[in-house]
């Protein structure tokens, strides 16, 4: 009687929907809309990828607490946002610190915020999907 106790709730849990782990209620400032909304002025969104090479994560962009915008340059023709789940508080004021066991950032990985002025961790988050947003051809 003892096993089906616990096993009751955690097949509940099992059984239940998923509960939205993305950072849809994370809103962005009018100001950080409008930074966004320019950087992918002119792209299409493709279907989400699980990880993205070294070469794709030559340059970061911080969208408020919201958005981590990655590019291989500043002018390339893909990039790819990522929504880290529950946010990527503090990303934009510190330094984002990855371990990679190998060359690719994929969803799922968790990276540290470390404060820029102690070196303390202060802060964790989660990887989601990577969205490609590619120039459209003219």
């Amino acid at each position: 009687m003892r096993k089906i106790i616990f096993a009751l709730p955690l097949a509940l849990m099992l059984a239940a929907p998923a509960v939205n782990s993305g950072t849809s209620e994370i809103k962005l400032s009018e100001k950080e809309q409008a930074k966004f909304d320019k950087i992918v002025a002119g792209r299409t969104a493709g279907k989400p990828v699980s990880c993205i090479t070294r070469n794709d994560q030559k340059n970061m962009t911080v969208v408020g607490d919201k958005y981590l915008i990655y590019s291989s340059s500043r002018n390339s023709k893909t990039i790819y946002v990522n929504e880290p789940y529950g946010g990527g508080r503090n990303v934009d004021r510190n330094t984002l610190v990855t371990r990679r066991p190998s060359a690719q950032l994929c969803r799922g990985e968790i990276a540290q915020v470390k404060d820029i002025t102690s070196g303390a961790f202060i802060d964790s988050c989660t990887f989601g999907s990577f969205v490609p947003y590619t120039k459209i051809k003219n």
